[in-house]
């Protein structure tokens, strides 16, 4: 994926005929949810953990004894219990050493107490999750990516539709200024990982909940990379019980359209009308096959 920023790119939506006319009739982008996106993985799997839960006991030991023989002195939270346990550890440590039988011993019924809660706390988000946050979650899915061939076979009918150009505009700060790329990973992710879960035990380092929200929005299969997707999200839509809401396009964020090789004329005069009316600036574009690549050339209308 591109390290290029929002800001200094643009933008490319894909879209059918009748959604075409529908935004430049309307002059609005739609912003969905993602229980209705195509892909059911997207927002809608992971929260689950990548460790063994009955090996944590083990690895927190672990962690307290490099703690405690550390060359400098750990950053912990003074007032939590944990914290106050590894700073005595610390300072016994060149007289007592580090009997690890003993504290694994003397550990182990507050780490059940500790396991059962991360259980507790994992259920609670996940019912959280699916009742409130996602069912709120609004998405405006766009792709850096003009000329993808499966893009416009897939998103505007069979190359019958239209690919607009979007311009993010942090002068203006439109929406889509703050886009993010999404990352294309083989496995979802983690309801957080051991690593962030003993860190936060321990209190080296409190985990983040809104992190959390914002691993689940950028991430999908690995399956999907060719899209080359940039999203901007809502988290709490005003209006739950539908399913989408529709943004207000400004006048100088729609660049381009280039109508698909395959649109039929009558379309292709309805969109050049619509586009000269509502979006006169915007540069409109009709794409052909080239004949020696499998690849598109556009000519300007």
């Amino acid at each position: 994926m591109s390290a290029i920023p929002s800001r200094k790119r643009a933008f490319f939506k894909y879209t059918s005929p009748d959604t075409t006319l529908a935004i430049l009739r309307s002059k609005t982008f739609r912003y969905s949810s993602p229980l209705k996106f195509n892909d059911p993985f997207d927002f809608q799997s992971g929260l689950h953990f990548d460790f063994d839960l009955d090996s944590l006991h083990a690895k927190i030991v672990d962690r307290i004894e490099q703690l405690a023989t550390a060359n400098e002195d750990p950053i912990v939270d003074t007032d939590d219990p944990w914290g106050k346990l590894i700073l005595l550890i610390r300072e016994k440590y060149p007289t007592h050493g580090f009997p690890r039988d003993f504290w694994e011993h003397t550990a182990a019924a507050p780490f059940n107490y500790l396991i059962a809660e991360i259980r507790m706390t994992q259920q609670k988000y996940q019912e959280h999750w699916w009742k409130t946050l996602l069912p709120s979650i609004r998405v405006f899915c766009v792709s850096e990516e003009r000329d993808n061939l499966l893009m416009w076979a897939h998103y505007t009918k069979d190359h019958t539709g239209v690919v607009f150009e979007l311009r993010s505009l942090p002068e203006e700060d439109n929406p889509l200024s703050v886009a993010k790329p999404v990352v294309y990973a083989d496995r979802p992710p983690p309801f957080f990982t051991e690593s962030e879960w003993i860190d936060d035990i321990l209190s080296l380092k409190r985990m983040n909940q809104h992190d959390l929200n914002k691993r689940y929005a950028y991430i999908k299969s690995h399956h999907w990379s060719y899209e080359r997707e940039w999203r901007v999200w809502f988290p709490l839509a005003s209006s739950p019980e539908s399913p989408h809401f529709d943004c207000p396009i400004r006048p100088s964020e729609l660049a381009g359209v280039y109508i698909g090789c395959r649109a039929e004329p009558k379309f292709v005069a309805e969109v050049v009308k619509l586009t000269q009316s509502a979006f006169p600036q915007a540069q409109i574009y009709r794409a052909h096959r080239e004949e020696t690549t499998y690849g598109l050339r556009y000519e300007k209308i």
